[in-house]
């Protein structure tokens, strides 16, 4: 050890002293840590690794960059000079987290010292938390790791100590400057420098210059030096010699002995004079493109700008100058100067960049969208003295944005409001209901027989029929109810700020009415009817989700009771409880979870453009002894409701790894998709579990990509972004499912930690409308431009198919390539791929 640590420097030798202690100390992995200069950063500058280990041969980057602030027990203990000796699960999370990446079991840190100061740390790593060590050997490492920390102050102070030598050099002429001496005469008496383009010292020494020097330089000097002698005492000039070199050289006259002598100190600019014409060839290649470059004062006024700017203002370049001086909020859509100030504000308290866009009012009064990137620039008393920005142009792109929000919030048949839009509208109702003590009412509508006038006349028929049909309904609803198309023949009549239940006796049978009102289709009349199902909160449920319920049992139970039939859940108490069969499954349903009755099957997504299978789904399946295959349309549901959805997802997971584990021992690739529950998702110990789960059947976080329906990631917003972000920062890709079901917005999903959308089922099956290709087509763009894989789910059919590969959709997934098969068909479909769909 000692003789490895005098090479402390060499960083071969510093492998070797941590092969040495980890020999030694029968560790699987040894490291140095060394602080970085603010001491909040600790950097791995050396390792060593036991083959023979299972701990990961790949370092990931947060065990490289360890910050102090997110590990605090391991901060604190350091910094007071202690051992940090752990198990794994003696650990917070976020030292779990970091340690379980790499398999760490058994985690040793010992601190690096100088003058009870913490520079940095030595860390034994294990994948065995049986292996304890005793105090004798703790102290016995502390003591090599004390010599270690001497042996590196060594080192560094003699680096400084070299470093400060060349400073020296440097400083007395090892720079390209010179520096020389002349008598009245000319003649040069004294050099202290040189430089590459002139003659050496040893060759100007007593020399005039007018032969030492090269002509360009001695014309200048012979002309100078007289003027200096009689006048001024100091003066400068530049001079470019034949090599292109430029010099700035200064004259001083100094006194020497009954003379006057002149100093000449020649400073080699060149770099300089090339570096200015580099920024202005570039301040040129700014004024042509279409950003605006400009920089405000701390107050906000407009200072510089380039020629750009007055395109965006539509005004004369030539009249640039007149808007100088003045705020950039002068200039600003009167309803954005709040937000423009506001960020501006912001700027003048952080280095942090911004963004933010606004209306940007033009000469001729119209106005354009622009977006706006913002920083502020602090001097060295850290106070601010300017803030620059780029400005462009995105009026197209913000209207093409609110384009798609329309399509995403409103039914492209009807331009109802689709479900998207209508569970805010049900949760505000609802919020708005609480406040006020008043109710709401839901009410679900079918559409008797609609199937057979879509097989009797075809989809265009039935389409006309529907948009007749929401006309009518709409019409008979009060001003503030809204009718929201939930899909296929189904609507919905939300009435918020109902005063009275029996309001909606009246509204059912006017929807009724207005329903059987006459209708033409294809020459002939028909009179087409509805089924009504109202249920009302508080009354019969307690939240929106169970009022879409209660709605649409009624509606049901109304078709049951012979269609063109208005009724209320309250007078239906039937509804209230399960009926015996469905208990009888429920019960069985707990008895399989138990005693481990599900089956998995795995459904691929396929690479469209090579017929690739780039992952699996994971899919629960049961298989009831009484009933058959039960649909988990319906045991999934239940599982959820009466708590059983964790042990279930739990039971799915360990299946779907296990398998996994035997696909990567025969050099199989691909990831496993996985669906988590909102339960899971709100857990603490979700990701630590999750984590852990993962390394006993020896895979990583990289192997799993992890569904979340867009609803649940959505709900408490905050608190789940918290979570995805743990999930991502421990290393697994995350999906958002079923999109387009939920209610995210734009500005959500840019900030969500996900890498894929996967595409409801319902936009697929649409595709066969115009409407339905311009959504999927606006929901294609939105992914690209948000960075984000696309997935889209429900391909049924070769049409389908080629129309998505024509929007650039790569991956696809549905019954035209594989439905949902045993693992063994899984496995044969990732061997030899799906080509022969394409």
């Amino acid at each position: 050890m000692v003789n490895l640590l005098a090479l402390a420097d060499d960083p071969d030798a510093m492998v070797e002293v941590l092969r040495t202690l980890a020999e030694a100390s029968h560790s699987g992995m040894t490291g140095l840590y060394l602080n970085e200069a603010d001491g909040k950063i600790a950097r791995l500058i050396a390792a060593w690794r036991d083959d023979d280990c299972h701990l990961a041969r790949n370092t990931p980057q947060p065990f490289v960059t360890l910050e102090y602030d997110q590990y605090p027990l391991l901060a604190d203990t350091l910094a007071v000079g202690m051992v940090l000796n752990k198990s794994l699960l003696e650990l917070p999370l976020a030292e779990q987290m970091l340690l379980a990446q790499v398999g760490v079991r058994q985690l040793l840190c010992i601190p690096l010292l100088d003058n009870g100061q913490l520079f940095g740390f030595l860390t034994f790593l294990n994948d065995d938390e049986r292996r304890q060590r005793d105090s004798t050997e703790l102290r016995l490492l502390s003591m090599l790791s004390n010599h270690v920390a001497q042996a590196l102050l060594k080192a560094k102070v003699e680096a400084e100590s070299i470093a400060n030598q060349q400073r020296l050099r440097a400083l007395v002429g090892a720079t390209q400057d010179m520096v020389f001496e002349l008598e009245p005469n000319g003649v040069i008496c004294q050099v202290w420098s040189g430089h590459p383009s002139l003659p050496a010292p040893s060759e100007l020494l007593g020399r005039a210059l007018t032969i030492a020097l090269p002509f360009e330089l001695a014309s200048e000097l012979v002309q100078r030096v007289p003027k200096l002698l009689a006048g001024p005492t100091s003066m400068q000039f530049h001079c470019v010699l034949p090599d292109q070199v430029c010099l700035l050289v200064r004259l001083q006259r100094v006194a020497a002995g009954n003379r006057q002598n002149i100093v000449v100190l020649m400073q080699d600019v060149t770099t300089l004079m090339q570096d200015a014409a580099r920024k202005k060839t570039t301040l040129d290649t700014l004024n042509l493109l279409e950003e605006a470059i400009i920089d405000l004062s701390p107050q906000g006024l407009l200072t510089e700008a380039t020629t750009a700017w007055t395109k965006l203002r539509g005004v004369d370049p030539r009249h640039l100058n007149q808007d100088l001086s003045r705020s950039i909020l002068s200039w600003v859509y009167p309803d954005d100067v709040t937000l423009v100030a506001d960020v501006l504000a912001q700027l003048a308290k952080s280095a942090v960049p911004n963004q933010v866009r606004f209306r940007l009012m033009r000469e001729d009064g119209e106005f354009v969208w622009v977006e706006a990137r913002l920083i502020a620039h602090f001097g060295p008393d850290q106070k601010i003295t300017s803030l620059r920005g780029v400005l462009r142009d995105v009026t197209v792109a913000h209207l093409n944005e609110q384009h798609i929000t329309q399509l995403a919030l409103y039914d492209g048949l009807t331009s109802l409001p689709n479900r998207l839009l209508l569970d805010d509208e049900l949760h505000r109702a609802i919020d708005q209901a609480r406040v006020n003590h008043c109710k709401v009412g839901l009410g679900f509508i079918d559409l008797d027989h609609f199937k057979q006038i879509n097989d009797a006349f075809g989809h265009q028929t039935g389409d006309e029929l529907l948009i007749s049909l929401s006309k009518r309904l709409k019409a008979v609803l009060p001003d503030d109810a809204i009718l929201a198309r939930w899909g296929g023949d189904e609507f919905i009549a939300l009435i918020p700020n109902l005063k009275d239940s029996k309001q909606l006796k009246i509204i059912a049978e006017s929807l009724r009415l207005a329903a059987r009102e006459s209708v033409s289709i294809n020459g002939m009349e028909t009179q087409p009817t509805i089924s009504v199902g109202f249920a009302i909160y508080p009354d019969n449920a307690e939240s929106g989700e169970e009022l879409l319920s209660a709605a649409d049992h009624t509606m049901y139970h109304a078709k049951h009771a012979g269609r063109n039939n208005a009724c209320f859940y309250g007078d239906i108490l039937h509804l209230k409880a399960l009926g015996r069969e469905h208990v009888a499954i429920q019960s069985r349903l707990s008895s399989a979870i138990q005693h481990g009755g599900l089956q998995v099957f795995y459904q691929p997504v396929v690479n469209a453009k090579t017929g690739e299978v780039v992952s699996v789904e994971a899919l629960a399946r049961w298989q009831d002894d009484k009933s058959g295959w039960i649909s988990p349309e319906l045991f999934i549901p239940m599982a959820e409701k009466v708590g059983l959805i964790q042990e279930l997802s739990e039971q799915i997971m360990l299946i779907a790894f296990a398998k996994l584990r035997d696909w990567r021992d025969v050099g199989l690739a691909q990831k496993m998709m996985i669906n988590i529950s909102r339960s899971q998702l709100f857990l603490p110990s979700f990701v630590t579990q999750l984590v852990e789960r993962l390394s006993s059947f020896r895979l990583r976080p990289s192997d799993i990509i992890l569904e979340i329906t867009e609803s649940i990631a959505l709900t408490d917003y905050s608190r789940q972004m918290r979570h995805l972000r743990q999930l991502r920062l421990a290393g697994f890709e995350l999906a958002i499912d079923d999109f387009g079901t939920g209610y995210s917005s734009l500005s959500q999903l840019h900030e969500m930690p996900a890498q894929m959308l996967k595409v409801d089922v319902s936009f697929a099956q649409r595709l066969h409308t115009e409407d339905g290709r311009r959504v999927m087509h606006a929901i294609a763009q939105m992914a690209q431009g948000l960075q984000l894989d696309l997935v889209i789910e429900g391909v049924e059919n070769l049409e389908t198919a080629r129309f998505l590969q024509g929007l650039g959709v790569n991956y696809m997934q549905g019954f035209y390539f594989s439905e949902p098969v045993p693992a063994g068909v899984a496995e044969l479909w990732m061997r030899l791929g799906l080509q022969a769909k394409m």
